[in-house]
Parts: structure tokens; sequence; C-alpha cells
């Protein structure tokens, strides 16, 4: 089981799920310069890693997850928990750099975007993580977290009545999934935000 973080929330929920399998999108083939057996290592230290900042041992999370990538570069998985972690270690610059390089190698997870842009929110960039949010929400107009990460960069901008629009419909993507906590999180938002 290859195990990968989530972080999602640029008002700093992180949450940690394991994922059950990679897609085939996530990693690249074996080549001669990448043999299955790198592949193999890599996932154990991708894994290593994972059970490391669980336990909150960052130092040594990052190590095991600077491993899986010596080992296999093209790991998208490995950059982006080590940008949690980096991230959980409140260094959020090295975060960024990791987030971008893991979406470089899989632009097409996101996660990834969500990440990056609650990391630049973090840095207090807020303009270019509304641009990430802005992205994640072209390429994946249905992600909840996408929408509520963009209202929250819109609020910190003070840009309400847009923000307002992105709660509501992160509200109904997520009413959608029946994801009741996140329903509720949002209403309880709304109501605050109303004169």
């Amino acid at each position: 089981m290859i195990r990968h973080f989530l972080a999602c929330g640029l008002a700093g929920l992180v949450m940690v799920t394991a994922m059950p399998s990679v897609s085939s999108a996530t990693l690249s083939p074996v080549s001669p310069s990448n043999s299955s057996v790198d592949l193999e290592q890599a996932e154990a230290y991708n894994n290593q890693g994972y059970d490391l900042a669980s336990q909150g041992k960052f130092r040594e999370a990052v190590a095991a997850f600077e491993q899986a990538i010596a080992l296999y570069p093209s790991y998208d998985t490995a950059y982006n928990n080590l940008g949690i972690t980096y991230a959980q270690m409140g260094n959020f610059s090295a975060a960024v750099s990791a987030f971008e390089q893991a979406l470089t190698l899989n632009s097409g997870n996101v996660e990834y975007y969500n990440n990056l842009g609650s990391a630049l929110g973090s840095l207090g960039r807020i303009s270019e993580a509304t641009n990430v949010f802005r992205e994640a929400i072209a390429r994946y107009p249905n992600d909840p977290d996408s929408h509520f990460n963009l209202a929250i960069a819109l609020l910190n901008q003070n840009q309400f009545s847009e923000a307002v629009a992105a709660l509501k419909t992160a509200r109904d993507l997520y009413q959608i999934r029946n994801n009741l906590g996140a329903v509720q999180q949002i209403t309880q938002i709304l109501q605050d935000l109303e004169p």
C-alpha cells in the first residue's frame, strides 16, 4: 500500500489519509534508469516517511521522502508528502518547492494544487494562492476543496461577494458528496459573514 498525505484548507486544516493504491498517472513508466527495484525501494521509503510523519518525527520523515525521491526522481507522491511534512514543520518555502515539483511531474492531481495554494497562503502570498486555486477549479470544477480554499483566499483579500459565491459552490459540492461536516462548517461561515 502506498501511503499518501492530503492537505487541504488555507486556514491550516491538515488531514492525513491513506490511499490504497497509486494510479498509473502518478508514477512514470519503469525505464532502465528507473528500475522496478528502485520503485519498490522508493515506495518503501515513502511509506516509512508517512509513518514517521504520522508519529511527529518530521526530520526523519523528510529524510525518508528525500531518499524515495533520490531512488525514483519522478515520484510525485513522495514530493507531495515531502511538501506536507515541510508544511507541518512550518517550512512553507520548502513546502512550496516540493508541491511545485509534484505538480511538474503530475499536473493531473488536484490535491497538489490545493496543497501548493495552501502553502503559498501560509507564506502570505495570497494573490498567488488565489491563482493556484483558480487554476485547480478550471481543471477540476467539481472539487469542493478548491472552491473552499479559493473562498478563504478571497476573504483574506476582502473580496467578500466572490468569496461567498465560492463558499456556496463548495457547500453544494460537499453536499453532493455527503460531507455533512464540511456543509455545516461552511453554513456557519456563511452565517458569520452575513451583515
